[in-house]
């Protein structure tokens, strides 16, 4: 009888001659997961079933292969190559501002400086990982000025029941953090930031007191509290764990390719033979050397590195004519790897779907991708890397908000436009690979 036992050493499953057997749950229904918890004195708002969404998304991320490298393109895609801000000279004919670069040394600097780049690619990453992103103003000793704005990272960030509160922690185990291991930010009105930092400016606190802007969420999501990630309905309807199912299935297929293809039948005798019983000290002796010869025999023969390894066995007759010899007969292999990379294929455009990215842009087009033998076009490629800039132009904007907060707070004029760089593939008849444009 085999058993497989848990950490506390309750039987989980077994198996003998004729029978397969499993513990069954009986313990009573658990509780409904708390939706708010309290730290200080304060509520906020559990982020997902039993606070641990952010925890569970990012084990979800790390081990789906596609996933992770959608969310990364996505975030790539939105940065481009940095912001450019400008200052409006005029108006064309048609209406259309005439853009210059800005001329104010101190907002050129601060756009080159690795503190937006930091800012940024945090913002553009927790967004497309989690469905938020949580940044912090950092003001000097007086509160003129804004020295520094940072996104937090969003898997350690809860808002207060009230939206008024941003708090952080390091770590969230099983346990909720104290309020000691905890930060907490007062947090801007989510409907006018602008007037309620001017507010706390006038009324004086903001003297050396970080504040956090409203939490950008995903702007399709009707959470009140946390955006979902667009990522969020593959891993609900089943995508991601076929990606990542399937993997495992090939390479337990190809771990176990002799035992699948191959059965072998032992006549009686070889054992007597091979492990004659007056040699062993005694009955477990010999079963242990049958045991471990059996187990080099296996490692011999199975695994991905001897699928098509050749083997001679002895084959005898014995006094009566009959063989005692060992046999091996060859079965059915029903496993088609084919199918499997087809249905992989799928289940990796599904997740890019729902991170609407086309997958010609990252050469696998549909249907199958490369697995099918269509790798996509360069047309293909071109277009959807144009749509896939299109598509961020919503979350690009967000990311500019407390940005532009900052410059206004500062004292920087308030027609500064703030302009993404990008660098577009072109068709080889306009007479150049590429080129470079703002958004």
């Amino acid at each position: 009888m085999e058993i497989l036992y848990d950490n506390n050493g309750t039987p989980l499953m077994f198996r003998g001659r004729g029978v397969v057997g499993f513990t069954k749950n009986t313990e009573p229904a658990a509780e409904k997961p708390r939706e708010t918890f309290m730290i200080g004195g304060r509520e906020y708002v559990s982020w997902g079933p039993g606070n641990r969404y952010p925890d569970e998304a990012v084990r979800t991320i790390g081990s789906t292969g596609v996933l992770s490298t959608g969310i990364g393109f996505r975030a790539r895609t939105s940065f481009g190559q940095g912001v450019v801000p400008m200052d409006i000279k005029g108006y064309d004919d048609g209406g259309n501002p005439i853009l210059v670069g800005c001329q104010e040394p101190e907002v050129q600097r601060y756009f080159r400086s690795p503190q937006f780049i930091n800012y940024a690619s945090t913002a553009f990453r927790d967004i497309f990982k989690f469905g938020n992103c949580f940044p912090v103003f950092y003001f000097n000793e007086d509160g003129s000025k804004i020295v520094n704005t940072i996104v937090l990272n969003a898997r350690h960030c809860r808002v207060s029941k009230d939206k008024k509160y941003l708090l952080f922690f390091a770590n969230f185990d099983e346990c909720l953090p104290t309020e000691k291991e905890c930060t907490v930010f007062p947090m801007l009105d989510e409907y006018d930031p602008f007037t309620d930092l001017a507010r706390l400016r006038v009324i004086g606190k903001l003297k050396g007191q970080p504040v956090a802007f409203p939490r950008i969420k995903n702007y399709y999501s009707n959470n009140d509290y946390y955006g979902i990630p667009d990522w969020d309905a593959a891993w609900r309807s089943g995508w991601i764990d076929i990606a990542n199912k399937i993997p495992k299935f090939l390479s337990k297929s190809y771990a176990n390719a002799m035992s699948l293809m191959w059965h072998i039948q032992v006549p009686k005798s070889f054992w007597n033979e091979k492990f004659p019983k007056g040699d062993a000290k005694s009955k477990q002796d010999r079963k242990a050397k049958i045991q471990e010869w059996m187990k080099k025999m296996n490692d011999d023969l199975c695994g991905d590195d001897n699928v098509s390894k050749a083997f001679i066995s002895t084959y005898e007759t014995g006094m009566n004519g009959k063989g005692e010899g060992w046999k091996f007969e060859r079965l059915e292999n029903e496993i088609d790897a084919k199918e499997r990379l087809s249905t992989s294929a799928a289940a990796n455009s599904e997740i890019l779907f729902s991170l609407m990215i086309n997958p010609s842009v990252l050469g696998a087009g549909m249907p199958g991708g490369a697995y099918a033998g269509n790798a996509g076009s360069g047309s293909d490629i071109r277009e959807s890397w144009l749509v896939s800039v299109i598509t961020t132009y919503i979350e690009k904007q967000q990311v500019l908000f407390p940005i532009r907060l900052m410059l206004q707070y500062n004292g920087h004029s308030e027609d500064i436009i703030l302009k993404y760089k990008e660098t577009i593939l072109t068709t080889l008849n306009t007479g150049q690979a590429k080129e470079e444009i703002t958004t």
